[in-house]
Order: C-alpha cells, then structure tokens, then sequence
C-alpha cells in the first residue's frame, strides 16, 4: 500500500486533475452552448444531437475558462497556504473540489477549493494573516481577467450569433434586455435562460473599461465570455469569503479587528441578514393553504438555525421557535409589501453550511489581542472589498417551470 503523505498528495493531484477536466468542460459548454450529455435527454423539436453534443475534441475550447477559474482558485488558496507556512503554522495544500452535474443547468465547473489548518493559530495576529492573505490574492485575479476581458471585447453581433444563429429569427440580431424578458413574459412556454447578476465593482469596470460600450455584452450573455463570466464569479466568491462569520475568511478578519465578542455579535446579525436575503419571498399569505407543508420544513429549517445562534445566550427551544417565527412573520409582510421579492436558495444553503459546518462563533486563539493599526487598515479594506463584490443575486433563472 502507497505510505500515508504519498496518498495524501496524490489525493490533492487527483482532486486538482479533476478540477481541471470539470472546469475544461464547462468552459467548453459556455462558449459553444452545446452540451456533454445531450444524448442523454430528449431534445426540442427541430434540433439534431449533431447541433449540440460535444466532440472530445472540443475540450480545448475550455482552456480560457479553466486557466482563468483555477487561476483565481490557486491565487486565493495559496495565498493563505503560504501565510500559514511563513508563520509556522502546520496546515495541508489546497483541496480543489471539481463538480460537474451531469444536468442541462448552468455548470460552473467547481465548487472552490480549501486548505485544513492541522493546529490552531497561536494568536489574533496569525489568524487574521492567514484569513486575509487568500481574498487580498484572488482579489488580484478577478480584476485582472476583468480588466483585460473588459479592454478586449470582440464584436458582440460576431461572437453572440455564432452561438445563438437563432437570434436572427426571433429578435432580428442580438437582443437587448428588454427584449429577452418581454419575450419572456409573453411566453411561460420558452425553456429557461440565465440572468448572471452585478455587483458595484463589476458595473463600474463595465461602464469605464470598454473602448466602445456598444461591444459589452448584455447580462444574458455574459457567461459565453470567459473572462467576464470568471471574473464576476470568483468576485462573488470572494464576498463569500469575506461574509464576516464563524470560520470564514471575514470571521478571521472581523475577530483580529474587534475581539471575539464584537465578532459572535457580527456573526448573527450576518446569519440573519442572509435569512432574510435568502428566504423573504418563500412565504406568501395566499400560498399558506398550498405550501402549508413547504413552509413547515422552513420553519423548521430557521428554528434550527435559531437554535444555534441563541447558544451563545443560554436559549432554549421556546426562545429559537419563538425568533424563528418572528422572522417568518417579517418575511411574509415585507413580501406583501414587496411583492416583486423572491427567495434565494443560495444564502439559505450558506447559512446550513455555516451553522452546521463551519460553526458560528470564531475560535479563540492562546494569545488574544487586537492587530495594529496597519492590519486594522488592511481589515478595512477587506471590508470594502466585500461591499464591492457583494451581490444579493448572483444569477437569476429567467422563465422554465
């Protein structure tokens, strides 16, 4: 049998392999809009396999895609595995997590990637280093792909309509916005289509860079440019990061900055702002008869998620149960008042994963003291970051059942 640190390391060859062939072939779907399993599913009327199935050949049409993602994901890790070692802080190299569902959906090829920390940073100081170090790195990437995608933007009439001909048909060339989402509203019958979102920092490199704002692609087309597709995500991905709770990056950053009871606070008031950013808009009074079932498991969900964030001040069951239902009353009045508001699965999945995984409250550290004033300005600008890259709706799924 292969000794223990040869397997170790070939686990993280194989998981970075993997990424690599995942991000490949979803690179390849963006660019080309045909599909790997297309033979595994029944296709519109009209449309031969021939016009959507990929040919192994074809995975080289991924290469922007996956350098650019892994460009991103290498920088970040890296980035707090290299600030781990120069303070002598055992962790392990980074795991890439490929994902590849073999669904016609919007792919993105990889979930991230993490490092595991094998000791636990001696002091405020380590901890806020090692956290901040891999959204300063990847921060880095996701402007440059976003500057040069941005400052090399091909002819949106060529590249749009060599990937939907169709467009010629139904909207006379390439449509506007507009156009999309009236069609949208006029027929519930159109197959789904994606919406990718914004974010501050995003709209100002798209209103500023382009040498002619007639070439920039609308958000329904974004993802058939690597470059920008990569760029906006691995931005999101750094918000992700940077959400100041528990373990995350931004738990490290919030915990050097204030101390450890100013960041358990932070922490639940981020935990609630994602139940409600994530959850308003999954109850509506006049689906109560319906859903009633739905909003069951839901409630169920937030006690859960209540529970844990009462901890902390000796709560019970009544005191979880009775924020939970506050919540789900709040939600469903500002849904009556703002009806236009849907829910988001996203936040409701990364506020499970942070209770129930990575934990709510930040670890102490032996030596606790809050970081110098050059740290606390870096603390800010990660704070800034994170208002920048920061977007309610990362993607929207427009029309389908």
């Amino acid at each position: 049998m292969m000794p223990k640190p040869y397997r170790t390391y070939a686990l993280h060859v194989g998981l970075f392999l993997l990424t690599v062939l995942t991000t490949l072939m979803v690179g390849a779907e963006l660019v080309e809009n045909k599909w790997w399993f297309a033979w595994m599913y029944p296709l519109p009327e009209g449309i031969s396999l021939q016009e959507v199935q990929f040919q192994l050949k074809d995975l080289l049409k991924g290469i922007p895609y996956s350098l650019s993602f892994l460009a991103f994901l290498t920088f970040h890790e890296f980035g707090h595995y290299f600030t781990a070692v120069y303070h002598r802080v055992k962790c392990t190299l980074p795991y890439y997590i490929p994902l590849y569902i073999p669904l016609p959906i919007l792919n993105i090829g990889s979930l991230g990637a993490v490092i595991r920390l094998k000791e636990v940073p001696p002091s405020t100081r380590k901890y806020f280093d090692i956290g901040i170090a891999g959204p300063l790195a990847g921060f880095v990437v996701s402007i440059f792909l976003l500057v040069y995608g941005f400052s090399h933007l091909p002819n949106v009439e060529e590249k749009v309509l060599s990937i939907h001909p169709d467009y010629v048909e139904r909207y006379g060339g390439v449509p506007s916005r507009e156009q999309v989402l009236a069609e949208y509203a006029a027929n519930d019958s159109l197959p789904p289509t994606y919406y990718v979102g914004t974010s501050l920092i995003f709209e100002a490199m798209k209103t500023y860079i382009p040498k002619d704002p007639a070439q920039v692609p609308t958000h329904f087309e974004l993802m058939h440019y690597p470059l920008l597709f990569v760029g906006y995500i691995t931005l999101f991905f750094t918000a992700l990061n940077l959400l100041p709770m528990g373990q995350l990056d931004g738990g490290h950053i919030i915990y050097g900055m204030f101390g450890r009871k100013v960041a358990a606070y932070v922490s639940r008031l981020t935990l609630l702002a994602l139940l409600f950013v994530g959850g308003t808009g999954f109850a509506e009074l006049g689906s109560l008869a319906e859903n009633w079932l739905s909003l069951l498991i839901y409630l169920f969900f937030l006690n859960f998620v209540c529970g844990r964030m009462l901890r902390m001040f000796g709560g019970r069951l009544p005191h979880s149960l009775a924020l939970a239902l506050t919540i789900l009353a709040l939600q469903f009045a500002i849904k009556w008042a703002f009806p236009q508001i849907e829910p988001n699965l996203i936040w409701l999945i990364y506020a499970f994963i942070v209770v129930r995984m990575l934990g709510i409250d930040h670890p102490p550290a032996r030596h606790e003291h809050r970081v110098n004033r050059p740290r606390q300005l870096l603390g800010w600008l990660a704070i800034v970051i994170f208002i920048l890259c920061f977007t309610p709706q990362p993607i929207l799924v427009i029309g389908g059942p």
